[in-house]
């Protein structure tokens, strides 16, 4: 493992607030528009916020693959990612999804000596797959996390369900600025424990998590909207505004809870 400043991470969290600023217009023309107007653009944001959580998720994987090529040998990545990598030349063997150990351990030797460069198709869920939950979890798990949501669960984030937009916004701008330090060089230097992202003792219940449950409605209504089932707004500017801030700081931490699971 090589020691490194500029890693591709910083740059992307760097330019992350950009990337945010065509739903800064919408809302932007939402609050200055008529009543019908308003209508059309709150149901276009919808559909945009959660086209940008699954780029979200996309990206982030990508960004850390360029910098695990960039600063780690193939033999010195963790397990995880290299089975997960072999994985794109393995074909299951049964019905359960089973693959033949033998020949991964063959490729996994030949992988090593010839410090093979990961691509990220491995690692990711299907095309056109909205950001669902179990979509969400399926890519940290292919890097080694198990159970996001029970991670996150009771954590520090949990104050964005509390109704106090104020403390929320100072949550998301120090997610941001603690994100920004961490990953400048690499190995990246994050603490969990700093928002008490942590394992927990049991299996959180799907039903347990307010984030899963507030994942699950934005995808309904992106579905609702996307496919024409509802031609009514569900959602108002004040509601758009806290999907928006939730939406950031979900960002934030799978960015955190990926990017710490390749240095632990």
């Amino acid at each position: 493992m090589t020691s490194s400043t500029n890693t591709f991470a910083s740059v992307f969290i760097e330019e992350l607030e950009g990337r945010w600023k065509e739903i800064d217009i919408l809302i932007d023309q939402i609050t200055r528009s008529e009543d019908d107007v308003k209508n059309v653009l709150c149901r276009s944001a919808v559909v945009l916020l959660v086209a940008h959580l699954e780029g979200f998720v996309k990206e982030t994987a990508s960004i850390l693959i360029k910098d695990l090529n960039a600063f780690v040998r193939f033999k010195d990545l963790p397990k995880i990612v290299q089975k997960t990598y072999c994985s794109r030349f393995l074909s299951p063997i049964n019905d359960s999804g089973g693959i033949d150990y033998r020949i991964q351990g063959k490729l996994l030797e030949e992988f090593e000596s010839l410090n093979a460069q990961l691509v990220v198709e491995p690692f990711l869920f299907e095309r056109n797959k909205n950001p669902s939950p179990t979509v969400i979890e399926t890519v940290l798990t292919n890097f080694g996390v198990k159970d996001f949501f029970t991670l996150i669960y009771q954590s520090n984030l949990d104050i964005v369900f509390e109704n106090n937009r104020a403390e929320t916004l100072v949550l998301s701008s120090e997610l941001k600025d603690y994100l920004k330090l961490a990953v400048v060089s690499f190995p990246y230097n994050i603490e969990l424990d700093k928002y008490s992202i942590s394992q927990k003792e049991k299996k959180l219940k799907r039903e347990e998590s307010l984030w899963i449950a507030f994942i699950d409605e934005l995808l309904r209504m992106r579905h609702s909207i996307a496919h024409g089932s509802n031609f009514q707004n569900e959602i108002g500017v004040p509601q758009l505004e806290d999907a928006i801030i939730k939406v950031r700081i979900l960002q934030y931490a799978i960015a955190l809870v990926l990017f710490a699971s390749v240095i632990e």
